[in-house]
């Protein structure tokens, strides 16, 4: 009986391991650099900061909208919208990729996420090394 349940719990770490490596479709990374030229071409881009409130408040890149996890499902359609691209900043990758999931469940088509080199973005806990 004990290895049924040892059996049970090992497969459903490796279905939660699975998705949580899994890439996200549609969300694409995005370099500093690549961030300047949608900047130069006029695109709008909506920065979207997934953390707590009192993480965006002591470090958060300006004009970046916080919006934390657990609201996002409700309030995602008043302050964002889906025709225009959105970086996402998180505290780590397993956030990205969850607001990303979300996101794309909502409609938004151009998702995308500070590429590994955080450094340059100087956005204070999401991007230090």
């Amino acid at each position: 009986m004990l290895w049924v349940l040892f059996a049970v719990l090992a497969a459903a770490f490796g279905l939660w391991a699975l998705r949580e490596l899994r890439p996200v479709n549609g969300l694409t990374f995005i370099s500093p650099e690549e961030l300047q030229a949608q900047r130069e071409n006029r695109q709008d881009l909506q920065m979207l900061d997934v953390r707590d409130a009192a993480d965006y408040i002591k470090h958060h890149v300006p004009g970046s909208i916080n919006i934390s996890i657990g609201r996002l499902p409700y309030v995602h359609h008043s302050q964002l919208t889906s025709d225009e691209p959105v970086l996402i900043l998180a505290e780590n990758s397993r956030q990205i990729k969850k607001a990303a999931r979300m996101l794309k469940r909502y409609g938004f088509l151009r998702i995308y996420a500070p590429s590994n080199d955080k450094a340059v973005w100087n956005c204070g806990v999401c991007c230090r090394s």
